[in-house]
C-alpha cells in the first residue's frame, strides 16, 4: 500500500479521533476512559474514544464455507485485518509480527483468533489465500468474497472501503484500511495497531487484551 495513503489514512484516523473527543471528553483533557486505560496498561495500539460492538458479517473461508465473523469469533480475543495477499509491505510486515508474537505466546496462542480478510476480491481467492497464510500461521482464519461482500464487512467494522490505487502493466496495487482491528473477549472492537508494533510490543500486549475488565 502507498506510504501517502497510510499517512493520509493517519490523519483522518487522528481528526476523527479529535472529534470524537470533544464530543465525548472525560476529565482528563479529552482522553476517553478507554484511552486513559491503554495508556495506563502501556498498550501499543491505539484506543478508539468510543469502542464498537463487534461487527457482523458473512464471508467464506478458505475451505469454501460460510464464514459468520461475530458467531464464530464471540466471546475471544480477536485480531481483525483488511489486506490483500498481492501486497508488497504493510500486510506481509503485519502479519508476521502477529506470527512472530504468538510465537512467543504458545500458552495463549488457542485464545486468540487472527482472521485475515483478503479485500481483493478478483486475485483473493480461497485457494491463494491459504496458501499466503500459511507462509506465516497455518491457524490463521482466511475469509474472501465478493466485492459487494467485502465492502460491507468493512463497512461493518467501520475501516474506509479498499480501492484500487494503481494500476500497471501485469497487476495493480490497492489502497485499504492498514490497522490490525483489535475485539477484546467483551465483544467490544476497542483498538487499532499499526505495522510499525512490532512482534515483542505484541507479546507484550496480547496477555493484557485477554484479561483486562475495561470501562463501560
Amino acid at each position: 500500500m502507498p506510504r501517502s495513503f497510510v499517512s493520509l489514512l493517519l490523519l483522518l484516523a487522528a481528526a476523527l479521533g479529535l472529534a470524537c473527543d470533544a464530543g465525548g471528553a472525560g476529565q482528563s483533557g479529552g482522553e476517553s476512559a478507554a484511552q486513559a486505560t491503554a495508556r495506563r496498561l502501556g498498550l501499543h495500539g491505539t484506543a478508539l474514544a468510543a469502542s464498537l460492538p463487534r461487527p457482523h458479517f458473512v464471508l467464506t473461508d478458505t475451505a469454501g464455507h460460510a464464514f459468520d465473523f461475530h458467531a464464530r469469533t464471540q466471546g475471544r480475543l480477536t485480531l481483525l485485518y483488511f489486506g490483500y495477499t498481492n501486497c508488497p509491505d504493510i500486510c506481509p510486515l503485519q502479519l508476521s509480527h502477529l506470527a512472530a508474537a504468538l510465537d512467543k505466546l504458545p500458552k495463549l496462542r488457542d485464545q486468540i483468533d487472527v482472521v485475515f480478510v483478503g479485500v481483493d476480491a478478483a486475485r483473493d481467492t480461497p485457494k491463494r489465500v491459504r496458501s499466503w497464510l500459511d507462509h506465516f500461521d497455518p491457524n490463521f482464519y482466511g475469509l474472501t468474497g465478493t466485492d459487494l461482500a467485502l465492502q460491507r464487512a468493512q463497512l461493518a467494522a467501520s475501516v474506509p472501503t479498499a480501492s484500487v490505487e494503481a494500476r500497471f502493466k501485469g497487476g495493480y496495487t490497492v489502497s485499504h484500511a492498514g490497522w490490525v482491528l483489535v475485539v477484546t473477549p467483551d465483544d467490544q472492537l476497542r483498538l487499532r495497531y499499526q505495522s510499525s508494533v512490532g512482534s515483542d510490543e505484541w507479546a507484550h500486549d496480547l496477555p493484557i487484551l485477554l484479561k483486562e475488565k475495561w470501562p463501560g
